[in-house]
């Protein structure tokens, strides 16, 4: 009796696994390393394209991406991919036949070299990972965008080459859409397990980028009814951003960007939209907001979030869409609110109405360096605090 219902528990497991592989098959996509609540990702572009096209686009999508020679921005001409730490030691950027490399010379001999493997970051500065065996570690030189310079990564010295911080799966609940722990290795929360036991990732499970379903959820159920209803084009399976309420929709984009110092009591990959955050973090954390992760800390300092009962990060960004560089753009979404006929419009009196119309944010949404992220230049004499665009809304 026990062996028949074995039998035929493994047979019902054989058939959801087969007909789960045949729907993949049949739309030529592999199945998704999430498991099968996921479809493939690429489905959501048969019915979503132009928002699928766009969302590739976006600082999101390639928060991590596979190095390659074709996406790895920075200067690799000779003289211009070092950068010098003293009279003896040196890290150079290279091209080999196997990929492309900073390399540690101390002296004129060769004393270790690094590929790049994973590429963190997009906008801004964009830094490496490499693999070694089972663990991820950030190599010690990173390109910034603004200043077109190689330069130390975040918070790496400049007194010598570093090739040792570990980069766990912190870092990828952030940066990617999934990764594993080894299945072999300690619980990360294991008491007992060392800092490299707990941080042994299966790289075969990345899923680069921050992707449509890590958004809005597991869509297998959503795309199996819309094949058996292709009529239909209501959202079903899936919960819509716009039927979440408020705090739900903070909750989403918090996971993120509010700082996260407080101790983790789950991992971010098993955030669902609708969640409370509140289920993953232990109360309290770091008041402090710096302008670099904790955007919706200092959101929530603003009179306009404090005022008002429907804020939230989408009333001024499309996750779908990279923010733009027009600060007249950004000024017409303040004007929503503020329009310039209005009692709450710009106070500053003798200044250009047009002029005011076109630039809210250099006034109220400064540049601030972060307290978070320092860096050193190539050629320059002294760290730098990375400057970014605050989230507080004020007067400065």
């Amino acid at each position: 009796m026990k062996n028949s219902r074995k039998a035929i528990v493994t047979i019902v497991l054989l058939c959801l696994m087969i007909a789960y592989l045949s729907q993949c098959m049949r739309s030529g996509l592999p199945p998704d390393k999430r498991g099968q609540a996921f479809a493939p990702e690429q489905t959501c572009r048969q019915c979503h394209q132009a928002i699928v096209d766009s969302a590739m686009l976006t600082a999101h999508h390639n928060a991590s991406v596979a190095a390659s020679k074709s996406n790895i921005p920075g200067n690799f001409a000779e003289g211009s991919n070092l950068f010098i730490y003293d009279s003896l030691n040196r890290v150079v950027m290279e091209k080999r036949d196997s990929g492309l490399y900073q390399v540690w010379y101390e002296g004129n001999k060769e004393k270790l070299a690094h590929r790049f493997d994973v590429g963190f970051g997009y906008s801004h500065a964009l830094t490496w990972l490499f693999w070694q065996d089972d663990h991820a570690y950030e190599l010690p030189l990173s390109w910034y965008k603004a200043e077109q310079s190689w330069g130390t990564s975040p918070g790496f010295p400049a007194s010598q080459p570093y090739f040792n911080r570990l980069i766990g799966v912190d870092c990828f609940e952030c940066h990617s859409s999934n990764i594993n722990h080894k299945k072999n290795s300690a619980a990360a929360g294991d008491y007992f397990a060392s800092a490299e036991q707990a941080e042994m990732l299966d790289k075969t499970s990345l899923v680069y980028g921050i992707n449509c379903q890590r958004c809005h959820g597991p869509a297998a159920e959503h795309v199996a009814f819309r094949e058996q209803h292709p009529g239909d084009s209501s959202a079903s399976h899936m919960l819509r951003m716009a039927s979440m309420s408020r705090q739900q929709q903070l909750d989403a984009c918090a996971l993120c960007h509010s700082g996260n110092s407080q101790p983790k009591l789950k991992s971010r990959f098993g955030f669902r939209p609708g969640d409370a955050l509140a289920n993953f973090f232990l109360p309290g954390g770091d008041a402090t907001a710096d302008v670099h992760g904790n955007q919706l800390g200092l959101l929530q300092q603003s009179k306009c979030f404090l005022q008002g009962n429907s804020m939230t990060c989408n009333t001024c960004h499309s996750p779908h869409n990279n923010a733009s560089d027009n600060l007249a753009t950004w000024s017409q979404k303040c004007m929503g609110c503020h329009s310039p006929t209005g009692s709450n419009f710009c106070t500053v009196k003798n200044h250009d109405m047009q002029l005011l119309q076109s630039n809210c944010i250099d006034c109220h949404m400064p540049r601030q360096a972060s307290k978070a992220i320092n860096y050193q230049l190539a050629g320059q004499p002294a760290p730098l605090a990375y400057r970014l665009r605050t989230h507080k809304i004020a007067v400065y």
